[in-house]
């Protein structure tokens, strides 16, 4: 099943998608059958002949409930909206979609998301009761199963239809990257350049990582994917367990807003925004950039503070055994160039796994077909996550369309708006950490596209810095806690206490928290200005989250005082926020403590 998933997305890759809601019905109906048959009831009772039962007669149902508009498209798409009747079988095939849906959310995704659906249907249903600001006029359930089931508004709505045409074969092009060794490759790539160095094992995460993370896109299988393997060496080399599961937690939830794949956001932001793909991947290296330099800055600067080395040399891959595998990088660089050529992303990757297929043909182990069937198993299984998510989230966007819940959330956030822009911009913050708690990151930025990000643009805010803050704080909740995923999985892998290595990591993560404000006040982080706006701001954000890491971690060129590091963190602020003024007093901070710091340790440091 995994297998003909795959294959599924390949010959529509190559010959051309169907119809919308026969292609996106498709893959939700194979997704669906995967995820009960890969995923039982009970691990523990998993062979059960009840649990097996039950598991095959959720597959079946999904069969029926799904396959059902996909056997009757024409219908559907002629269908006069809520103004069409529905009939009893629909009612039921309805209803059971909304429960298969939640149920195979709750297995792939976990009970967060499971659980933000059931309230979008039960508001949708109750919100009349409801007083003040949240009540609306009420719906009933045969006007929602009119709505998100037999319409392209609700469940096979946009989001649904980026992860079966983008997101899957983005999906297929990194499990063909891996079966041809390039995961290896990036960590041996990222030892020869970082392991020697000061603290080499946790620079060897932050850039394996941020290789790694942008095709995978979910933080969580990144921390297991590299750190497995950065983890223990980290303890090995002295970092305490909950600072090694938190750089690894950082680095990889970091791997998200990483360009060009950015984990198939990008790619639904387009759909969204019409702002065209190529345009959203360049716009967020910048801050990309920034990111991943604050967190190995960290890193250097936690591992000069405890005095910590690097590997030794035996341990770290040679020149001459990089050379040889550097071809393993032509899809990826591929992918870029036919992007950037102005090919459409869809067709972009499915050239690179024709490139990745050709490239893995290089060597001999690969040329085989249990290698290919691997490949597309683990694609096709990969895709379930994405699938579910999707579909979850268009019922949840739905509800917002039909209740008006988004324009209300607006008003809330534009009535905190008369003082400055920074309160709005915190609401928007707190309320995109809060939803994305314990999800994926499409379908947490999926729901916070449609509430926080209209207030913004009524705002002033530009279409682009509006979606990319809102994706950003939905991405850093990965590592906020109380519900920090990522740093869970860090936590688990080196037998930390989850909560301080949730706190750690947020806090090696906190540039993060600064630079979507930075890009939203200096739009020429967003490469949007002159050259010269574009080089300056970047210098001053590069000196600003010098100072930033310094003061977090109370050290520069040696232990900082605590009015150093008050003096740093004020010259941090200034140094971020664009301005001529604001650089000017930031560059004096930066410079009077890099004085005094270096009369002090100059020398030695």
């Amino acid at each position: 099943m995994a297998v003909g998933l795959s294959l599924f997305h390949l010959y529509t890759g190559y010959f051309g998608v169907l119809v919308a809601l026969l292609q996106r019905s498709i893959h939700l109906m194979l997704a669906m059958v995967l995820v009960f048959l890969l995923r039982p009831l009970s691990e523990r009772h998993k062979d059960h002949p009840l649990v097996v039962a039950s598991d095959a007669a959720l597959a079946v149902a999904s069969v029926v409930c799904i396959g059902y508009v996909t056997l009757n498209y024409d219908y559907v798409v002629n269908r006069v909206g809520l103004a069409s009747p529905i009939s009893p079988a629909e009612f039921a095939l309805g209803v059971g979609t909304f429960v298969l849906i939640l149920e195979a959310a709750r297995r792939v995704a976990g009970w967060p998301l499971a659980v933000v659906t059931l309230i979008a249907l039960l508001y949708a249903l109750f919100g009349a009761y409801l007083p003040g600001l949240l009540g609306h006029r009420g719906w009933n359930l045969r006007l929602l199963i009119s709505y998100l089931y037999l319409d392209q508004e609700g469940i096979f709505g946009i989001p649904l239809g980026v992860s079966a045409t983008y997101a899957a074969l983005f999906i297929l092009f990194g499990s063909f990257l891996n079966a041809t060794g390039t995961g290896k490759f990036f960590l041996d790539l990222a030892s020869f350049v970082a392991g020697g160095t000061r603290g080499g094992p946790a620079k060897i995460a932050v850039l394996s990582s941020a290789l790694f993370g942008s095709v995978s896109g979910s933080p969580v299988a990144n921390v297991y994917a590299t750190g497995s393997f950065t983890i223990p060496m980290m303890q090995r080399l002295g970092y305490r367990p909950w600072f090694a599961g938190a750089v690894e937690a950082a680095a990889s939830t970091g791997g998200a807003i990483m360009p060009p794949v950015m984990g198939a956001v990008a790619f639904l932001m387009a759909d969204i925004t019409g702002i065209p793909y190529a345009h959203i991947a360049l716009s967020a290296v910048l801050p990309a950039i920034l990111y991943y330099f604050a967190v190995g800055l960290m890193v250097h600067l936690e591992a000069v503070k405890t005095g910590l080395v690097g590997l030794p040399r035996s341990e770290l891959p040679t020149l001459k055994q990089i050379l040889p595998n550097v071809y393993l990088m032509i899809p990826i660089v591929g992918l870029i160039v036919i992007l950037s050529r102005g090919f459409t992303a869809f067709r972009a990757a499915f050239i690179a796994i024709v490139l990745a297929i050709g490239v893995g043909l290089v060597r001999k182990e690969n040329r085989s077909w249990r290698k290919a069937l691997d490949a597309l198993d683990r694609g096709g299984r990969d895709m379930c996550l994405i699938a579910m998510a999707t579909a979850a989230s268009g019922i949840i966007i739905g509800v917002v369309s039909l209740t008006g819940l988004g324009l209300r959330f607006t008003s809330l956030i534009l009535s905190f708006s008369q003082a400055s822009l920074i309160f709005p911009l915190f609401l928007t913050m707190v309320s995109c950490l809060i939803l994305g708690m314990g999800m994926p990151a499409a379908p947490a930025y999926i729901i916070v596209a449609a509430l926080a990000i209209p207030s913004l643009m009524q705002l002033g805010v530009s279409a682009l810095a509006a979606h990319l803050f809102a994706f950003y704080f939905a991405v850093l909740s990965n590592v906020t806690p109380p519900v920090a995923m990522a740093a869970y999985a860090g936590a688990g892998i080196a037998g930390a206490p989850m909560m301080r290595t949730g706190v750690t990591a947020s806090k090696i993560a906190f540039t993060g928290f600064l630079v979507p404000f930075l890009f939203v006040y200096g739009p020429a982080l967003l490469l949007q200005g002159s050259l010269l706006e574009i080089v300056w701001a970047s210098v001053t954000a590069l000196l600003g989250v010098v100072c930033l890491s310094a003061a977090l971690e109370g050290w520069l060129l040696g232990p900082a005082t605590w009015y150093e590091r008050v003096v740093l963190l004020a010259a941090a602020v200034t140094l971020i926020k664009p301005g001529l003024v604001t650089d000017g007093f930031g560059l004096a901070g930066f410079a009077l403590i890099a004085v005094f710091q270096w009369l002090r340790f100059g020398r030695r440091s």
